[in-house]
């Protein structure tokens, strides 16, 4: 796992002066920020402030128009380990039509690092594992997702994420449409993995059970960063009811080679 912030490794994430859009109309503007090992960073705003857009920069989901990204001390364009890098889109489903159960869909997390010519093996069967138990569902790897409920689906798709046993965990709304006892659980699963020095990044707009976790805060506005430090606290955003709770609304598009894509 990534090491202890302030330790002299190259940061994780870093946006240089960075104007990210689509069809060469920039949503973000100029963004700088770094995100340094270790860190659980919360990214705030409301809707079409340029949440999703910074995140879809970082993944080379969205063009840069202008500036750099750089992944692990590398260019974004020379980067090439994804499976450093887990990502949760907030309305990733799995279909309904095959009967796959929960060990299926997290084990599927680990197939863009195998080879053509090998087959799973120990240590794919380990991460599959740990990743489940990381979320707190050992004991349902034969239940099938239909008979989950959406809070524990999304648990799954968390640890599918989880699979490839990433330095940096990005997930988009992790809470959205989730009742309170699998927000703690997911609450409890993040804790778990900053003990282990996973970087996090969220996009969220109720901070709920997972305020404590959260490090450093950035909110933005129309495009650009208005708030870069401790997390502002939800009783700030219902007290800013209009600007901070809102329905998310950009769709996540799909990238080959990220690993917890499904």
């Amino acid at each position: 796992m990534s090491s202890e912030p302030g330790t002299g490794a190259a940061p994780v994430v870093e946006f240089r002066d960075c104007d990210i859009g689509y069809e060469g109309r920039a949503v973000v503007h100029g963004l700088d920020l770094t995100i340094e090992a270790g860190e659980v960073l919360g990214i705030l705003g409301s809707n079409g402030s340029g949440k999703s857009t910074t995140i879809r920069g970082l993944l080379g989901l969205s063009p840069v128009l202008a500036g750099e990204v750089r992944l692990f001390g590398q260019p974004r364009s020379q980067f090439h380990d994804w499976a450093r890098i887990g990502y949760v889109p907030q309305r990733q489903t799995v279909a309904g039509g095959i009967p796959s159960t929960v060990a299926e869909v997290v084990a599927s997390g680990r197939l863009t690092q195998l080879r053509p010519w090998r087959r799973s093996g120990r240590g794919d069967r380990d991460a599959v594992a740990d990743a489940i138990a990381a979320v707190g569902l050992t004991g349902h790897e034969r239940t099938t997702m239909t008979a989950l409920s959406g809070g524990q689906q999304r648990r799954v798709l968390i640890a599918r994420a989880l699979a490839t046993r990433p330095d940096l965990l990005v997930l988009d709304e992790p809470t959205a449409g989730v009742d309170r006892d699998n927000q703690e659980a997911l609450a409890t699963a993040l804790a778990a993995l900053v003990e282990r020095g996973t970087t996090i990044v969220l996009i969220t707009h109720e901070l709920g059970p997972v305020e404590p976790l959260i490090t450093r805060a950035i909110v933005l506005r129309d495009g650009t960063i208005v708030h870069d430090g401790p997390p502002l606290g939800d009783e700030h955003h219902h007290h800013h009811d209009d600007e901070w709770h809102h329905t998310h609304g950009d769709e996540p598009v799909r990238r080959p080679g990220l690993g917890l894509m499904g």
